[in-house]
């Protein structure tokens, strides 16, 4: 039996255990398709299945698979901390599926998976694969954890999850030291923890941190501490211990910072919105000598555009930012009214990852009245994004008239682009070169998630299932690299599987091109220089991705 998403409509899956799990766990697979028996009682065995999955306590494992021992040949646990040996009475094959998320309430059973991380193991490929998609399936994001960091993994869960309800039960007792009532308390924190985990999200806990640990103001410390006392004395220990890690990570964050901004005082970034402010904030930086690098963006930062800023503060003594969605670079029919803009969000990351000057200019000041100049550069913009049916040449001249602009006005020693936009990248480079402006452009490495899905600001319009789908773009460039791993180059060998994958995610590309990575010429065959080039509509979302493909001529 060989599963992928797809295939999984095609089969039956047991569910025994009829508790909050295992009811939800069975709800969201039909949701999704697939055909369930179950949840079954205790002691029941769902039949003519191609897997069972248990959800049961953990102490009733190894009972569970005995009783459906030869019902079905991939049998699976929903443990976190249990290890697949708990299912060798089973006598089969063998998976773990352990959503990384809470069922305590009556949520909708697909919203409650979907989104969420999930353990796999397998004793057998087969069987990991099985997990893997089974997990895709329910809009979750697979991981695969061994027995040996099962133990250390599920701790890390527990310390997000049931500790964190253990501290906001600690907070509503220490509250009522206020007067406040238990549920009183709890509506009033509930805001608050919700922020504190967005920004954890974004940040990461270093930069996420706020108040009087954080800031040093040992004289409030002093006296929350006398309020747990009085209020909850029994909570005192916890207090301390908390104080204490946070010391620890106020401490961490401060190497951290005094390792990554060597020129730079932490929260001193500037915002800059004229052409006139930012050369007169970069002059005495200029006349010092110190570098500058500018990482040029249209906002609604993500993890990509991190790398970038990372990347420049590195190396750097100074760090630009520019903040400005381009109009000249949207077509009549694109989404620029709907680009996702926020700018407050975007500059407090920006700060975080120590910008030094962010620069956001309104579309006046960029492009003033009776603005007249275009930047074009031939031969490159003419295919791929630049070809007429796509986007068209219009919209690289938009770029590098903007691009050509924001090196003038902020006169950076390196630029930095990342390279999911190859084509652009190229165009850049060549643009730079041509004109003689004394830029280095450095091109950054394509950031992913964990499951492969290229980083984009446009994938805030996918939804779960065109998320799903969207994958196919990555998986067409693996499948490509593993043929030319395989040592076949030659180009219709290469598209072929690259659109096999395509096809099996539902998604017609605009183009699947292979391309010489230095001119964008047609190529033939891999020849190690190679680009291998897609984009495609998936919902709202026009998506691209690329990789560049090695091999011998």
């Amino acid at each position: 039996m060989h599963s992928t998403i797809n295939s999984l409509n095609d089969l039956r899956v047991g569910v025994v255990g009829p508790g909050r799990l295992g009811t939800a766990l069975a709800a969201a697979l039909r949701e999704a398709g697939v055909a369930v028996d179950g949840p079954a009682g205790r002691g029941e065995i769902p039949v003519r299945c191609a897997a069972i999955v248990l959800c049961v306590p953990d102490g009733e494992i190894e009972a569970a698979a005995a009783t459906v021992a030869g019902a079905a040949p991939l049998v699976g646990h929903t443990s976190g901390a249990t290890p697949l040996s708990a299912l060798a009475p089973a006598g089969t094959a063998a998976f773990g599926l352990h959503p990384l998320q809470t069922f305590a309430g009556e949520a909708a059973a697909g919203a409650a998976f979907t989104g969420a991380g999930c353990a796999i193991a397998g004793t057998t490929a087969e069987a990991l694969a099985f997990a893997a998609d089974l997990a895709r399936a329910l809009g979750m994001t697979p991981f695969e954890i061994d027995d040996e960091g099962r133990a250390a993994y599920h701790a890390a869960a527990s310390v997000a999850s049931n500790f964190l309800v253990t501290l906001q039960a600690a907070a509503e007792r220490i509250a009522a030291g206020a007067g406040l009532e238990p549920e009183q308390a709890r509506q009033l924190l509930l805001p608050l923890l919700r922020r504190t985990i967005e920004n954890v999200g974004e940040l990461g806990p270093g930069r996420a941190l706020t108040g009087p640990v954080a800031r040093g103001d040992e004289a409030t410390v002093a006296a929350q501490r006398d309020a747990v006392t009085d209020a909850a004395p029994e909570l005192l220990d916890l207090f301390d211990q908390l104080v204490h890690h946070t010391r620890a990570l106020v401490g961490a964050r401060a190497s951290d910072t005094a390792h990554t901004l060597p020129s730079r005082a932490v929260g001193a970034m500037r915002t800059v919105r004229t052409v006139a402010e930012l050369r007169k904030a970069l002059a005495p930086e200029r006349r010092a000598g110190r570098s500058i690098g500018l990482v040029p963006t249209m906002g609604s930062l993500h993890e990509g555009h991190l790398a970038l800023l990372r990347r420049a503060r590195t190396e750097c003594d100074v760090v630009v930012m520019s903040l400005f969605v381009n109009p000249t670079q949207f077509g009549p029919n694109e989404d620029l009214n709907a680009y996702p803009r926020d700018e407050q969000r975007d500059a407090a990351l920006a700060e975080a990852e120590g910008v030094d000057l962010l620069f956001a200019p309104a579309a006046e000041e960029v492009y003033p009245p009776g603005f007249a100049t275009t930047v074009t550069v031939a031969e490159l913009t003419g295919v791929l994004d630049g070809a007429p049916e796509q986007r068209g040449p219009e919209h690289f001249a938009g770029v590098t008239t903007v691009v050509t602009k924001l090196l003038n006005m902020a006169g950076p020693d390196v630029a930095y682009f990342g390279q999911k936009d190859a084509q652009q990248a190229l165009v850049i480079r060549r643009m730079a070169r041509d004109l003689d402006i004394p830029v280095r452009i450095e091109v950054c490495p394509t950031v992913r998630d964990a499951d492969g899905l290229a980083l984009s600001s446009r994938n805030a319009y996918l939804s779960a299932a065109e998320r799903e789908r969207a994958l196919g773009l990555s998986r067409a460039l693996r499948a490509a690299e593993a043929e030319v791993a395989a040592g076949h180059l030659d180009a219709a060998t290469v598209l072929g599987a690259a659109r096999t994958a395509l096809d099996e995610h539902g998604i017609d590309p605009e183009y699947l091109e292979l391309r010489s990575a230095a001119d964008l010429s047609p190529a033939e065959r891999v020849n190690g220089s190679t680009l291998l080039a897609v984009a495609a509509q998936v919902g709202r979302a026009r998506l691209i991705d690329n990789t560049i493909l090695g091999g011998t001529s």
